[in-house]
């Protein structure tokens, strides 16, 4: 760039020495006033030559001709000099980075991300297909309409006018979208910061705004606005380093909220301790969710609707009950959510920062109260405008840190030795079997009690003994060879959770699972994006990409944080004493046929019904009215101290000791179990394996 630079003062003091020269020589030599040799000196460098003025005299030609020669050298390299300057690859990255930190400069509360990697792949990818998601549903609830009333005013014999006036139709509706409505999604207030540029490229590509630089440099996070923005999210490779961001972006903005993604034990208590808000560790949240989608199935999917699947009808949000809102001091039942929004309240985060989930009717709102409700997509932003009309949208100071817990593993007095645990699982029917020995199996084995009915396989002796010390009956074997699952009791089980690095070994898991039981749920975690299909293709019920589980939870924690922390308090919760559980209506459940209020959960067990999941295994209702009459073959999604737990599932089967006959969607697996090793072998190929 400075030797583009030189060349150019180079060409220009050439010019600004040529031109005076051409002056001085037409004015001298051939008698003309300043102005009539300033033109003529012009026209003759840029060879324009009118011909109303031209040299009269041989010295002048002579002149002239010299003045050409070395001006239109000079003229050249001065061209040449300043298009390569402004041109050039630097110059076009000043250019760049000058718009984008001018649109940088215009957002407010933004979100930024500092690192690189599939984890922030993940998010990013979540975000861009969450704005694809909106665009499309924005799109249908205006234009469909029109497009549905085109058609019936023109009929089939009129297709050609119909076509022609539904695409003019469509592209003034694009110009109306684009100049008049203000549908601002995450994906519009996003900044990743990055100093990996081949990867910053690609994200620009996508249109995103995009920093070059250290996510641990002052200059480079005050460049994304961090002084502006509502949060940040650190996703390194090294902890090291976003220890380091963490410290940096709490020194520039005191009142940004924080979420950090760690490994190791040590620094994650750092990071709080240097001002983040909450730190997750990636394979513990994967292992979490790969726990709740085994155990509690139904449960996953309906906090997995409402959460993360965002092309589905309905959605949580949080409204937030500040000094302005016509709410605060009205009961529940006079706000009449389910007739006026189709909606209901899960939970509300009281002032003190606990979480109230049994909140009834006739409570009354307090102010500073944040009520999680869900609710239709189109009637999210109605609620957000009945709730605050003046629609202020302070930033909140976040007051609050949080690290999330690592649980103490829980043991058992009494350790079984393999034979023992072999005669043990003999005599287990509807128990889960957990297979592997990576990371994420290991951590979901730490939040596991072995008093549970749990029977764990591994090939590794190491991680055999560790687990058989803590009490779970263990089978030391290849979770792949149908000899070891038989061993397991796989035919008799409930669930099957299977978590190995190995692509192959990972297929060949879940299809002889597969061959042993139709009726067996099996999760499995994918190593990469390319083997979801061919799990699932392999017979398995849910493929869970670790990457993408732990970038949906640390987008949820950062822009949802009380929804987030609502999910900890109540999902699995020892700390609160709080669990989500699911009961079955079995056909001889004597819940059936008696409505919600009948039941009277809350009253018995503190519990309170936030979901059901219909006969049909597909659909939910979500925060079911009072009324709701309990069908046969549904699920109850019901939020309840752990304490009572048993005694309400006794109730709800009629105190028979059964789980139901199978936890799957769909019992039908008519592509699983007829594979050979050949196909599996040609299936791995297929798409490149590891």
């Amino acid at each position: 760039m400075s030797d583009l630079r030189r060349q150019f003062r180079a060409a220009a003091v050439l010019i600004f020495i040529v031109v005076p020269i051409g002056i001085a020589g037409f004015a001298f030599i051939e008698g003309m006033s300043v102005f009539d040799a300033i033109y003529l000196t012009i026209i003759t460098l840029t060879t324009i030559g009118y011909g109303d003025f031209t040299p009269k005299t041989e010295l002048g030609r002579l002149f002239t001709l010299v003045l050409v020669g070395a001006g239109m050298s000079a003229l050249l390299f001065f061209l040449s000099s300043s298009f390569a300057l402004l041109f050039s690859s630097e110059a076009m990255t000043r250019r760049r980075l000058f718009q984008t930190k001018k649109k940088i400069g215009k957002l407010n509360r933004h979100y930024i991300i500092c690192g690189t990697g599939e984890m922030v792949d993940k998010t990013i990818g979540y975000v861009l297909h969450g704005a694809e998601i909106r665009r499309k549903q924005h799109q249908q609830s205006v234009y469909q309409p029109l497009e549905n009333w085109l058609k019936r005013l023109f009929g089939p014999a009129e297709r050609g006018r119909f076509l022609a006036l539904r695409k003019l139709i469509y592209r003034l509706f694009l110009l109306y979208h684009h100049v008049f409505v203000d549908h601002v999604t995450l994906l519009d207030l996003l900044v990743v910061v990055t100093d990996d540029k081949e990867y910053a490229e690609r994200l620009r590509a996508a249109g995103i705004l995009v920093i070059d630089g250290e996510p641990t440099d002052d200059d480079d996070l005050l460049s994304a606005g961090i002084a502006r923005a509502r949060a940040i999210m650190v996703m390194l490779n090294q902890d090291t380093e976003s220890l380091l961001t963490v410290l940096t972006a709490r020194n520039l903005n005191p009142r940004l909220y924080i979420t950090a993604a760690a490994v190791e034990e040590e620094l994650k208590r750092k990071m709080i301790k240097a001002g983040a808000n909450v730190v997750l560790a990636p394979y513990e949240v994967a292992a979490q969710f790969l726990n709740s989608a085994t155990l509690r199935p139904a449960v996953n999917d309906f906090f997995s609707s409402i959460l993360f699947e965002q092309d589905q009808h309905h959605q949580i949000t949080q409204l937030e009950l500040e000094d302005d809102s016509p709410w605060i001091g009205r009961r529940i039942n006079d706000l009449a959510l389910n007739e006026r929004y189709n909606a209901g309240i899960l939970g509300i985060r009281l002032e003190s920062g606990e979480f109230a989930h049994t909140a009834g009717g006739r409570r009354l709102l307090q102010e500073d109260e944040i009520l999680l409700v869900v609710a239709p997509g189109p009637m999210v932003p109605v609620l957000q405008h009945d709730c605050r009309p003046q629609g202020r949208d302070e930033m909140r100071f976040a007051s609050f840190q949080r690290l999330v817990p690592t649980r103490e593993s829980k043991s058992l007095d009494e350790v079984y030795s393999l034979e023992e645990s072999e005669a043990v699982i003999d005599t287990m029917a509807k128990h889960f079997v957990i297979c592997g020995n990576d990371h994420i199996i290991q951590s979901a084995v730490r939040f596991l009690d072995p008093a549970r009915p749990f029977v764990l396989i591994s090939n590794d002796e190491e991680v055999t003994e560790r687990w058989r010390q803590r009490g779970f009956r263990v089978i030391h074997g290849d979770p792949a060879q149908e000899s070891t699952l038989k061993n397991a009791g796989v035919k008799r089980a409930q669930a099957i959770m299977i978590s190995i690095q190995d692509k192959a070994a990972a297929v060949l898991s879940v299809l002889s699972a597969r061959a042993i039981s139709k009726s067996l749920l099996i999760s499995v975690t994918a190593t990469t994006d390319d083997m979801i299909e061919k799990l699932r293709r392999s017979g398995a019920d849910r493929v869970v990409s670790p990457f993408h589980v732990a970038a949906q939870f640390v987008l949820l924690a950062t822009t949802r944080p009380e929804i987030a922390d609502f999910l900890q308090h109540v999902l699995y919760n020892e700390i609160t004493g709080l669990e989500t559980a699911e009961l079955y209506m079995e056909d001889d459940s004597p819940w059936i046929g008696k409505t919600i209020r009948e039941l009277a959960l809350t009253m018995r067990y503190r519990a309170s019904v936030v979901g059901v999941r219909r006969a049909n295994r597909r659909d939910f209702l979500y925060t079911p009215p009072p009324d709701h009459l309990v069908q046969p073959q549904e699920v109850l999604i019901v939020i309840t101290p752990m304490e009572y737990f048993d005694e309400m599932r006794a109730n709800a089967t009629g105190h028979k000791d059964k789980r139901p006959a199978t936890l799957r969607l769909e019992v039908d697996v008519s592509a699983s179990g007829v594979w050979s090793r050949d196909m599996v072998r040609e299936l791995i190929q297929q798409g490149g394996s590891g």
